[in-house]
């Protein structure tokens, strides 16, 4: 049994507690939603990243332009975006990410370009709704590649504590993307 609306209290624990068993391959893609959900929450509100000391007012929250209510929505906006494009990449490409940052996520891939990835029509072009590369709105950035082998070292490191798309995006070693 699934979960689904109609389940009583402890039916619907039940399935919760099995979900996961039933279909690791959704089980990944809900991991990754929840990650994204949570790295969305905090952005809500803006910090110094080094500018100010942190006993001191970061000045950018008295900006007259800086309103929660907008940076809610935008953030909103942003994340049901991302969740349909991970959604519609899953379905044109059986192909569901590993670990997703704030804004940052990881596909596996046969290779080291982000092309590699993507999914395409049979007619070659973009699956529509899906990632396409690009410095326009709606569209992503390659932030790095790194071989499992990096990704495994560092969960013997770290005891496999940590987001790798955190560490990918911030490695200087990933290799730029365009």
């Amino acid at each position: 049994m699934g979960v689904t609306t109609d389940l009583t209290g402890s039916e619907f624990l039940e399935a919760m507690a099995r979900r996961k068993q039933i279909d690791p391959t959704m089980a990944l893609l809900e991991t990754a939603i929840k990650a994204t959900a949570k790295g969305g929450i905090g952005k809500l509100r803006q910090r110094s990243r080094g500018q100010v000391p942190y006993y001191e007012e970061y000045p950018a929250l008295k900006r007259e332009t800086w309103r929660p209510d907008i940076r809610a929505a935008v953030l909103a906006n942003q994340r049901v975006g991302l969740h349909r494009k991970l959604m519609r990449t899953a379905a044109a490409a059986d192909l569901y990410p590993t670990s997703i940052g704030t804004d940052a996520i990881v596909y596996p891939s046969p290779g080291p370009s982000p092309l590699d990835v993507l999914p395409h029509t049979p007619e070659g072009k973009p699956v529509p709704g899906g990632f396409r590369l690009g410095l326009s709105p709606g569209m992503v950035k390659h932030q790095g590649t790194q071989t499992v082998l990096w990704a495994e070292q560092l969960f013997e490191e770290r005891s496999g504590v940590f987001n790798i798309a955190n560490l990918i995006k911030n490695d200087p070693t990933a290799g730029e993307g365009e």
